[in-house]
């Protein structure tokens, strides 16, 4: 009986496909999920004034993300991810305390690492005198 050389390579790739298949199969399933900050409000807080937030004050930052085991990244746009705080969430909440930085116009940003997706929340800043039970805004 003669041996078919190209039935038997036929049959060693075919079982090595096969294995590449379920190694990736095995590998997506085990990734971690990328996760998302969902949502983001900026504590309203005793301001007086022609605009919302004040520099010299501070208001309390909460985002709702669906990951607690990713840490939460605040910053403010051109400030770069180091940002002004990090928060660990817990229940599905994460809290940071936020003091304006400058009056020009900006958005406050909330992102947790290999997310997919980032959200930002638009601010209008003004000077801020902080009287410690409220804010007045010019």
């Amino acid at each position: 009986m003669t041996r078919n050389m190209k039935s038997s390579n036929l049959i060693r790739n075919a079982v090595g496909v096969a294995v590449l298949g379920v190694a990736a199969s095995v590998t997506a399933f085990a990734a971690p999920a990328s996760a998302t900050v969902t949502g983001i409000a900026i504590a309203p807080s005793p301001t007086f004034g022609a605009h919302s937030f004040g520099t010299g004050c501070s208001y309390t930052v909460t985002v709702s993300v669906d990951d607690d085991s990713q840490t939460v990244y605040f910053f403010e746009e051109g400030q770069g991810p180091t940002g002004f705080a990090d928060a660990k969430p817990s229940g599905g909440v994460a809290k940071a305390t936020w003091t304006p930085s400058s009056t020009k116009p900006t958005y406050l940003y909330a992102i947790q690492p290999n997310a997919t997706s980032q959200i930002r929340q638009p601010v209008n800043i003004g000077t801020g005198v902080n009287l410690g039970s409220a804010c007045v805004v010019s």
